[in-house]
């Protein structure tokens, strides 16, 4: 098989795994008349031993080559440029995009034949398909463009290519995607009351109703992003100068193997999402009383753990767990939109502006990169607030 004329990922695929005797598994494939076996304690790892391997000679192949496809150049690109280089979580971002929109569409083609045409085709047709294939937002088809246009710039460097074929790609105005950009929306005052009053809420016997509904409380109270709730810990708690100190974040990310064959994983990250993310958020009376009511139920519950946000065995939260009581709360609360968690930080930064606090401000709390991230977020309830202002107005 000569691997230059075939996607090597159809290679993998098709190599047969068997255990050995002493529990190894052992792999076998035919490149270039050459037989090659592969050995490890699982399967993955002899697909790993693989990959590798012919991720070689396919390097070798690329100086230069009308033969090689973009999807064995871009597996290429992701393990040797990528891959270990930048977030696994951004890793995961990059692959999720390679196998759901590059693969199965472009990526069949090869990399000297890809025009300028064929990429804004793609662009188009994922912005209004005509067929099966699922419409991508605004964010989705920027995804693509920031995908390609960085690997093929590598392949030009690497003279696969003299030029880079993704250049000057247009993307449709938003009114003309099929797939409208989701707006988040934030709470209003008559919802944030029912919430509050909800979560607060206890049984007769003067239980808490819920230890979780406490956190999307202090969530909703600090700004702070889900992960970085997730990741807090008591010793970032300092009620002598009610202060929450914000210096990680969960990371939730996945990996592939192949297309169908994905592992989820998650981690904490010792630093947050942007270099202004680590941060001291003040505590006010009402957070302070949060925290106080969440020891009480531990010490009642007898509940012991390094986590904030913990289930009742003392393990860290996820997600999923606290979506879940938030649903419940929200239901409870008779509050018909629907809200995510990540409404609740939302909620926070435009309940703050509405009381016209500065954005300078409200952009340090929430840990932004910069004050334009805020003022982008937020410019709809910014507008909000100009067109109450405007109505105030009577010169003459």
């Amino acid at each position: 098989m000569k691997i230059g004329n075939n996607n090597y990922l159809s290679v993998i695929n098709k190599m047969t795994i068997s255990q050995r005797k002493d529990g190894r598994y052992e792999g076998r494939i035919t490149i270039n008349g050459k037989r090659k076996g592969f050995y490890g304690s699982t399967k993955t790892e002899v697909k790993n031993k693989a990959k590798e391997y012919l991720l070689e000679i396919v390097a070798n192949d690329f100086v230069p080559s009308n033969k090689i496809t973009l999807n064995d150049y871009a597996i290429h690109w992701l393990e040797h440029y990528k891959k270990n280089k930048i977030q696994p979580s951004s890793y995961s971002r990059l692959c999720t995009t390679f196998y759901k929109q590059i693969m199965p569409t472009i990526g069949k083609m090869k990399v000297y034949d890809i025009t300028t045409k064929n990429i804004q085709e793609l662009i188009d047709d994922f912005a209004n398909p005509k067929d099966h294939k699922n419409a991508l937002a605004l964010s989705g088809l920027k995804k693509v463009v920031n995908f390609l246009h960085p690997c093929l710039e590598r392949a030009v460097d690497e003279k696969i290519i003299a030029k880079n074929p993704c250049v000057n790609i247009m993307y449709p105005q938003q009114d003309c995607i099929q797939k409208q950009t989701k707006v988040q929306t934030a709470m209003s005052d008559k919802e944030l009351q029912l919430f509050k009053n909800t979560a607060l809420s206890k049984y007769k016997n003067g239980r808490q109703k819920s230890r979780d509904w406490l956190i999307l409380l202090l969530i909703l109270n600090t700004g702070v992003r889900v992960g970085e709730m997730i990741a807090l810990k008591w010793t970032d708690i300092d009620l002598v100068n009610n202060t929450m100190r914000i210096n990680k974040t969960l990371q939730n990310y996945k990996e592939y193997e192949s297309a169908t064959e994905i592992t989820y994983y998650s981690r904490i990250r010792e630093s947050t999402k942007t270099s202004n993310g680590v941060r001291y958020i003040p505590l006010n009376d009402q957070c302070k009383e949060y925290i106080k009511s969440l020891k009480q139920y531990d010490n009642e519950e007898h509940i012991v753990s390094d986590y904030i946000a913990c289930t009742r065995k003392g393990t860290r939260s996820t997600s999923r767990n606290l979506q879940r009581s938030l649903d419940r709360l929200t239901k409870e609360a008779k509050i018909t939109t629907h809200i995510s968690l990540h409404t609740l930080r939302h909620s926070f930064g435009s309940t703050l502006l509405r009381r016209h606090v500065d954005i300078a401000v409200i952009s340090k709390l929430m840990g932004h990169a910069n004050i334009t991230i805020t003022y982008n977020k937020y410019i709809h309830v910014i507008q909000e607030e100009q067109a109450k202002a405007m109505k105030m107005v009577n010169i003459c």
